[in-house]
């Protein structure tokens, strides 16, 4: 590859096997959308999952990857590779397992979205492994639907509205919004009185262009405080959750965000609310348990964990979000008030 162009003619030949020492690599950062947490998952160097993956796309003669500021998203080519390396790796593995004998240590499949693994998952997944030490995870992070009977996948994560969740989906936890700033912005802005004066900032948008994105906009926002969204706005939009939520915490911008991701942000002090309201979604995340995997001690172990971990996170059993040092005097306190 040279100035972003690759060659269309694989070095190795067409007809040539493409070695299979990359493929593990590949696979999982295919999944998780990030070289650093599949160096993590395997152990490895980011810098030695790169070479992996740079060797592969040389002997595939195709990029598999978009290579963007803060983002790693799958080429046409990346995509219909990963769906068969992903299939095929779990068959083996699963081949391996029962070879093996009960004795060996045990492994949880989960899929999810990006922003969850991200933002809930991989941060807590050390107090999960601290408990259960002989169990290991393997998470697929793509926001598109996974089969798991078919897939091989144990558990899903999945976000809808709740009168679209599937039957045998278990609540994890319902969705409540809040505008939230670092403390570093908040100094150069000013105190917040009103909604009006988040106008200062930048207002950070995320742009998925998927249905439950009106529940999520700063429109909704300001017309349940009552008071219309004021015009010329600043804005910065970017793809995923928890790209806002860097950017808020960098002090980039102020964001409307799912309390689930932005409460111990909150509590260690990186970021602030400058109003204690919260603003409804008819959207919760859900487990699903593959109808194979139910019965499995281990599988249920970490379903318990999840659901604990999560409730212990619920905004009805915490207290409220620290609010920023600045005057909090509202002059025009919204119409509905949201409590979490």
């Amino acid at each position: 590859m040279h100035n972003g162009v690759m060659a269309t003619r694989s070095p190795l030949g067409p007809h040539r096997p493409v070695p299979l020492a990359g493929l593990r690599g590949f696979e999982a950062s295919a999944r998780l959308l990030s070289f650093t947490l599949a160096a993590q998952e395997l152990h490895l160097t980011q810098s030695s999952i790169s070479r992996q993956i740079k060797t592969l796309e040389e002997q595939v003669g195709k990029p598999l990857f978009r290579r963007q500021i803060r983002q790693l998203t799958l080429t046409p080519a990346g995509q219909r590779l990963y769906r068969v390396v992903h299939g095929s790796l779990a068959d083996i593995d699963r081949a391996v397992t029962d070879l093996r004998g009960l004795k060996q240590r045990k492994r949880i499949t989960l899929t999810t979205f990006a922003s969850f693994a991200s933002l809930m998952l991989v941060p807590r997944l050390e107090l999960f492994s601290e408990k259960y030490p002989n169990i290991d995870i393997r998470i697929d992070a793509a926001d598109e639907v996974r089969d798991l009977e078919n897939e091989g996948i144990d558990l899903a994560i999945r976000y809808c509205r709740m009168d679209q969740a599937p039957r045998d989906a278990v609540m994890l936890r319902d969705e409540h919004l809040t505008p939230v700033l670092s403390p570093k912005l908040l100094e150069r802005i000013g105190p917040l009185k009103k909604p009006a004066d988040l106008a200062r900032a930048t207002f950070l948008v995320q742009d998925h262009n998927l249905p439950y994105d009106e529940f999520h906009s700063w429109e909704r926002w300001f017309a349940e405080a009552g008071v219309p969204m004021p015009r010329d706005a600043r804005t910065l939009s970017l793809n995923f959750t928890y790209q806002a939520v860097e950017a808020a915490v960098r002090g980039q911008g102020v964001m409307l965000a799912p309390v689930l991701y932005i409460q111990e942000l909150v509590e260690r002090g990186d970021l602030v609310c400058p109003f204690p309201d919260r603003l409804y979604s008819p959207h919760a995340f859900y487990l699903i348990v593959n109808r194979v995997s139910a019965g499995l001690p281990h599988v249920a172990a970490f379903s318990s964990w999840l659901r604990e971990m999560l409730r212990q996170g619920s905004p009805q059993e915490q207290p409220e979000p620290k609010e920023p040092t600045a005057p909090q005097d509202r002059t025009d306190p919204p119409e509905a008030e949201k409590a979490a």
